[in-house]
């Protein structure tokens, strides 16, 4: 480089934008220069010379050419293999690609988009004007009809098993059976916590005017709220590779830690200083307040891990949640009694994936239809 003090040098490529700083009155210029080495040595920028500066950059612009290319027939690879073996990680991007949309809100960062519909891990998933995987229904509340909102994730939603067999399709028919007029609303989404069920609640459930609202609770709701950039969702949305390269490092992580992986994590999630914990706990009390203020009957209901049926080990969160009803006056239905006796596996939806199939769904649709019963969940206040 050379610097000139008081007045500007010719710019070796043409016009130069310059830094013109000022060292008391006088002005100092910088400008990039083209050093000539020694007799017959070519130019060189930087101390390098031309030729070698064109090298590295034809090398790195071939590196990241092959690199792009290795992750793009990477894509191509998985989604052709995918397309014919069926895969939980796949069909759930799948789901979150295809069916929902981000909103740009930091307490609720996607939904559901409405309207949308899609074949999912063997079942057809189709939502509503709402977003919701339920009928389209008129907003306005028929007369003499009581409204039941569940709350949840993919759960909730019913993962893997048609929506008639969700818990709330099912419900709804054991309802009209004992001679209720009910209508019941799943406002399941895949990966909410309770933070964002409440969120979408306070959005969309409650111009539908609820008579009980219920909380279907699974152990990851403490997770915290994810924060999704329009870069970040862009790359999810349209390339899997990256999630599931993803999703398979943090899965290693945790298994190379020893013990139970499982474990773990559920441990980690629930420690007094996690991120997610006390977002989560603050929601839930939230929801208590709201709908003790609004006279919407609330029921908090655990669905347990179905991986760990025998001997259940994660306790701490069925405690964690039915504390948190008894402290705010709430009801509380614990499934686990509903499904124990039963071998986990035979309530999966797969042999790859835990979540509940239309049996385990039936058995805890039944025990919701209970509780409501036996504590007149439905009758007028």
């Amino acid at each position: 480089m050379v610097v000139a003090a008081g007045h500007p040098l010719p710019a070796v490529f043409g016009h130069t934008d310059c830094h013109d700083q000022r060292f008391g009155s006088r002005a100092v210029h910088v400008y990039p220069v083209l050093k000539r080495g020694s007799k017959g040595e070519q130019f060189r920028f930087s101390g390098l010379p031309l030729t070698d500066m064109k090298r590295i950059f034809q090398n790195l612009a071939v590196a990241v050419a092959a690199l792009l290319l290795s992750l793009l027939l990477g894509e191509a690879a998985v989604r052709g293999l995918f397309h014919f073996v069926s895969s939980y990680d796949y069909e759930m991007w799948r789901y979150a690609a295809e069916l929902k949309q981000p909103s740009g809100n930091r307490e609720l960062p996607f939904s559901h988009r409405p309207n949308r519909g899609g074949r999912f891990y063997g079942v057809d998933i189709r939502t509503n004007s709402l977003g919701m995987r339920d009928p389209e229904r008129p907003i306005a509340k028929p007369a003499g009809c009581r409204r039941i909102l569940f709350l949840g994730d993919s759960y909730t939603l019913g993962w893997g098993v048609p929506e008639e067999a969700t818990f709330s399709r099912q419900l709804e028919q054991m309802l009209a059976k004992a001679g209720s007029a009910s209508q019941v609303f799943n406002l399941g989404v895949g990966n909410y916590n309770s933070a964002m069920e409440v969120a979408l609640l306070k959005q969309q459930g409650l111009k539908l005017d609820p008579d009980l609202i219920v909380l279907l609770y699974y152990i990851n709701d403490v997770e915290p709220t994810p924060e999704l950039g329009s870069m970040s969702y862009w790359m999810q949305k349209h390339f899997y590779l990256l999630g599931f390269i993803r999703t398979k490092v943090r899965q290693l992580a945790l298994m190379g830690k020893g013990g139970d992986w499982l474990e773990n994590y559920y441990r980690k999630l629930y420690a007094a200083d996690a991120p997610g914990f006390k977002q989560n706990r603050q929601a839930l009390l939230e929801l208590a307040e709201l709908c003790r203020s609004r006279n919407i009957r609330l029921l908090m209901v655990n669905i347990p891990d179905l991986r760990r049926l025998d001997n259940y080990p994660f306790q701490y969160a069925t405690t964690f949640i039915r504390d948190v009803a008894a402290a705010n006056g709430v009801p509380f239905l614990d499934l686990l009694p509903a499904l124990a006796g039963n071998s986990g596996k035979s309530l999966w939806v797969s042999d790859a994936d835990s979540h509940s199939n239309a049996r385990a769904n039936g058995l805890a649709a039944a025990a919701i239809f209970r509780k409501i019963s036996t504590e007149a969940l439905l009758d007028a206040r």
